[in-house]
C-alpha cells in the first residue's frame, strides 16, 4: 500500500517534469505547478551561461492590473548576491505570459515562462532563487522560491 502511495506521489513530477518549490516569505500566491527544464528535485542545477527555461502554470491573479513586472532575486545565506533580472525581461506582459494578455483581470488565470541565459558571477555554490510577478499597484501576483546549485 505504501509503495503505491509513494509511486502515486512521485509520478506527476517524473511524467510531467514538475519542479518542487517553496512559497515566498511575502505570502504571495503560487502557481499551480512549476516546471524548470532538467529539474525535478531541489536543488536545481543551473549552468552559468546556459539557458534556463522555467514555466509557472496556473497563476491566478489576486488583483486587476494593466501591467506585470517580473523580478528575480538570488540569495546566499540570506544575503542578496546582487543579481537582477535584465531590463528586457521585466515587462512580463511583453515577454513571458501566455494564456492571457495585459491588462489582467482579478481571478484571471495565466502561465508565465522565463527563458534566459544567466551569466552568474558565482559558481560552485547553492543559492536561494526567488522569482515573482508584481502588479502595477505593488501587489505580489505570484512568487516562488527554489534552491539552485550554480555550476560553471
Amino acid at each position: 500500500m505504501y509503495k503505491f502511495l509513494l509511486i502515486a506521489a512521485l509520478l506527476p513530477a517524473v511524467v510531467f517534469g514538475q519542479t518542487p518549490f517553496r512559497p515566498c516569505a511575502n505570502g504571495a500566491p503560487t502557481p499551480a505547478s512549476l516546471s524548470i527544464e532538467g529539474c525535478t528535485a531541489l536543488p536545481c542545477t543551473i549552468t552559468s551561461g546556459s539557458p534556463l527555461v522555467a514555466r509557472g502554470i496556473g497563476i491566478v491573479s489576486p488583483v486587476a492590473t494593466p501591467t506585470l513586472e517580473a523580478h528575480l532575486t538570488a540569495r546566499l545565506l540570506g544575503l542578496d548576491v546582487g543579481f537582477d533580472i535584465p531590463e528586457e525581461l521585466r515587462d512580463a506582459c511583453a515577454v513571458g505570459i501566455s494564456g492571457a494578455s495585459c491588462p489582467i483581470s482579478a481571478g484571471q488565470s495565466f502561465d508565465y515562462e522565463l527563458n534566459y541565459s544567466m551569466e552568474l558571477p558565482l559558481v560552485g555554490i547553492t543559492v536561494q532563487v526567488e522569482v515573482g510577478l508584481t502588479a502595477a499597484d505593488g501587489t505580489d501576483v505570484t512568487c516562488i522560491e527554489i534552491d539552485a546549485a550554480i555550476v560553471g
